[in-house]
């Protein structure tokens, strides 16, 4: 008596996965103008000075919340825009992260002193001692060059992203110029102590990835990133 012979045991195929690119490049893209914007308010309602920082612990506390947000903002906007343009201009977008990325990692420095400020009347510190912590933290070196880092990153950088929008064509030419000309104000606005110059000046750079934002939503998801590979199942 002959039996068939038992057939071999099917194996799975690959197990379809989700498809995130979508939601990857939404959220990226609202978070883009939200770091810019916060720090943009920041600098329109910062204490001229200690005295005033003291004076004003709502307004420090305000800050210190803004600061958390654009800690958690700013570089996931700069990725997401750097994203965008590395297929456009590669080697620009290559220099304008070398800048920008690390001018964004090293703001942590600047919330020491506004945690400082900020505590300073709970601690029973005076103006002048406050003032006196924060000069003997700029005297250590690792702080002074996260701060050069900081300002030269940030600044270079966002210069170096209006240029390669403008390049890559993803931005208008007014609108590049802004994006340019935003930090550079910025400084400006630092030297000449003018705060609502500095609101214009980071309003600016939020205006500029808040254009670049537009276009990553624009963009199809199959020229965003390639899929992710199927599960294959054990």
């Amino acid at each position: 008596m002959s039996t068939d012979p038992q057939a071999p045991p099917v194996r799975p195929g690959p197990a379809p996965v989700r498809d995130r690119r979508t939601l990857r490049r939404v959220v990226g893209a609202v978070l883009m103008p939200v770091g810019p914007a916060a720090v943009a308010v920041i600098r329109s309602v910062y204490p001229p000075d200690a005295a005033a920082a003291l004076a004003a612990p709502s307004t420090m506390t305000l800050v210190l919340w803004l600061g958390l947000v654009a800690t958690f903002t700013l570089l996931p906007g700069a990725y997401t825009a750097l994203h965008l343009l590395r297929r456009y201009v590669p080697t620009l977008a290559l220099w304008t992260a070398a800048f920008l990325v690390p001018g964004y990692l090293a703001m942590y420095t600047l919330g020491f002193v506004d945690t400082v400020y900020a505590i300073a009347p709970a601690a029973g510190l005076t103006a002048a001692q406050a003032e006196d912590l924060v000069a003997a933290a700029d005297t250590l070196v690792p702080p002074t060059i996260a701060l050069l880092v900081f300002v030269l990153g940030h600044v270079v950088g966002t210069v170096l992203l209006g240029v390669a929008a403008r390049r890559a064509r993803l931005l208008t030419t007014p609108v590049a110029t802004l994006m340019i000309a935003s930090q550079p104000l910025h400084v400006v606005s630092v030297v000449l102590g003018m705060p609502l110059l500095d609101l214009v000046a980071w309003g600016l750079t939020a205006l500029g990835m808040g254009a670049l934002a537009i276009r990553v939503l624009r963009t199809p998801d199959d020229e965003w990133e390639l899929p992710a590979f199927p599960r294959v199942a054990r």
